[in-house]
């Protein structure tokens, strides 16, 4: 597991010299293993993915990973813009299966509608964020549901992820009806 996510998983301690497993976006305790590495080294990431390996499903990671965010997205919290901005960029980081919900609505995130006359999601003022997403729900939230029930039920089931870009691995049991991307109405 590398990149991005990995990164999110593993955090800096700010009192200690080496990473931990543990904090916010992280997937806690391997067994009774506490895990860290140096991270006054390029290495770091990848000595982390090494031993992670050993004990942990790196795929099962990633799909845990997509299940909070996308849950998140469910669940609305004020910041859930960022949320949906990341299922573009997961998209872009070759999550092709996200095309509906991560190029459909994170796009919109992204580089909002010209309507709103600015370039970035930063440059909107608080009204037209609001206004932004409201005009994704409910839509947004029935795609990140159906995307869970997806992962959950093996439909895609995520393999690994090379540390590439577009690395991701993944297998996609999903009929071509259920794969057929839904467009932002």
């Amino acid at each position: 597991m590398s990149g991005p996510l990995f990164a999110r998983l593993i955090h800096s301690c700010s009192d200690k010299k080496q990473r931990s497993a543990l904090g916010q976006n992280s997937i806690g305790r391997v067994g009774q293993i506490s895990i860290g590495v140096n991270n006054q080294t390029q290495s770091s990431l990848y000595e982390a993915e090494k031993i992670l390996r050993k004990y942990i499903d790196i795929g099962k990671c990633y799909e845990w990973s997509l299940k909070n965010v996308l849950q998140n997205v469910i669940d609305r919290p004020c910041d859930v813009h960022k949320y949906i901005k990341q299922l573009y960029e997961l998209y872009c980081d070759g999550y092709n299966f996200l095309d509906s919900i991560g190029l459909g609505y994170g796009l919109a995130i992204t580089v909002p509608h010209q309507k709103y006359e600015v370039d970035k999601w930063y440059e909107l003022n608080s009204k037209q964020q609001s206004e932004l997403i409201g005009d994704l729900y409910p839509a947004i939230a029935y795609e990140a549901k159906k995307m869970i029930f997806w992962l959950e039920s093996g439909k895609i089931t995520i393999t690994e992820h090379s540390g590439e870009y577009q690395g991701i691995k993944y297998v996609d049991n999903r009929t071509a009806e259920e794969k057929q991307a839904c467009t932002l109405k």
